[in-house]
């Protein structure tokens, strides 16, 4: 399997940000809930293969890559990162939803206020 440059660069920025939240697994440990930190831990397991596999730290070398890393981390990986890209298109459509909805506020009082100032004289 083989990853265009700008692929590998989408796929690392999704999974760096994610990895910022590793301490989840400390504090799932700290709590007593080893069955959250097992989970959580394993998933930033399969993160950190594929980074130190293949996608490297940092900015890529805009050159494509082929992957190295076992099928079944990739399906792993890919199915959580595809999981939460998709959370974040919806998060993202109702931010636009609601942009648009604010700008046809704003467009209908710049218009109402123009008409009423227009009538005055």
């Amino acid at each position: 399997m083989r990853l265009t440059a700008a692929e590998r660069d989408a796929l690392y920025e999704q999974i760096f940000a994610r990895l910022s939240g590793l301490d989840e697994v400390w504090t799932a440990a700290e709590a007593g809930d080893f069955a959250r930190a097992d989970q959580v831990g394993r998933e930033f397991s399969d993160y950190l293969q594929l980074v130190l596999d293949d996608l490297g730290w940092g900015e890529g070398s805009g050159e494509p890559l082929e992957l190295v890393t076992p099928p079944d981390v990739l399906r792993r990986v890919c199915t959580r990162v595809r999981s939460r890209a998709e959370e974040q298109r919806e998060v993202e459509e109702a931010e636009r939803v609601e942009s648009r909805a604010r700008e046809e506020r704003t467009q209908r009082v710049l218009e109402t206020c123009r008409r009423v100032l227009g009538g005055l004289g």
